[in-house]
C-alpha cells in the first residue's frame, strides 16, 4: 500500500456523500424555515403551516450551519464535518425543546385542563421535530463510518498520531 493507504477514491466518495447530506440537511430546514417566517408574518394561509417566524429563524440557523460545511466537504478538509455535528447538535436542541412543548401541551389535555381541551397532537408537529428524525440517523451512521475510518488509518500508521 502507499503512503495514503490506497483509500484516496473511498474517502473523495465519503466526503462526497457528506456534502450531499450537507446540502439536503440546509435545504430542507432553510425551505421548511422560510415558510414557517412567512406564514408567522402573514404572507402565507396560516393553515399550511405551524405561525412560529422565531421556530422559522432558528431553522433558517440551522439551515445555515449545514450549507456552510459544503464546501469544506467538497474541497475534502474533515472540518467540514465539524459543521455537520453542529447542525446535528442545534436541529437537536431544537428538537428536544418542540418534545417538552409537546409533552407539556399533552400534560394540560390530559389534566383537562381548560386551556387545552380542544388539543390535538397534530397541533403541535413542527417542522423542527419532523426534520430531525431523518437526521439523526443518517448523521450518526456517518459518524460511525468516520470513527472507523479513523481507526483504519490509525492501525496503519502505527497508532502514532
Amino acid at each position: 500500500m502507499d503512503r495514503s493507504g490506497g483509500f484516496q477514491s473511498s474517502t473523495s466518495s465519503e466526503f462526497k456523500t457528506a456534502a450531499i447530506f450537507a446540502a439536503l440537511a440546509g435545504a430542507s430546514y432553510s425551505i421548511l424555515g422560510v415558510l414557517q417566517i412567512l406564514v408567522g408574518i402573514g404572507m402565507l394561509n396560516p393553515n399550511a403551516l405551524i405561525s412560529d417566524p422565531i421556530g422559522g429563524i432558528m431553522l433558517v440557523v440551522v439551515a445555515l450551519v449545514y450549507i456552510s460545511g459544503v464546501r469544506p466537504l467538497l474541497g475534502e478538509n474533515r472540518e467540514g464535518y465539524a459543521y455537520l455535528a453542529v447542525g446535528a447538535i442545534l436541529g437537536g436542541i431544537l428538537f428536544v425543546l418542540q418534545l417538552i412543548i409537546l409533552g407539556t401541551n399533552a400534560l394540560g389535555w390530559w389534566l383537562q385542563l381548560e386551556d387545552w381541551s380542544e388539543w390535538i397532537l397534530l397541533g403541535d408537529l413542527t417542522p423542527a421535530l419532523l426534520l430531525f428524525i431523518p437526521v439523526l440517523p443518517i448523521t450518526i451512521s456517518m459518524h460511525r463510518e468516520k470513527r472507523g475510518a479513523k481507526t483504519q488509518t490509525d492501525d496503519e500508521k502505527g497508532g502514532v498520531d
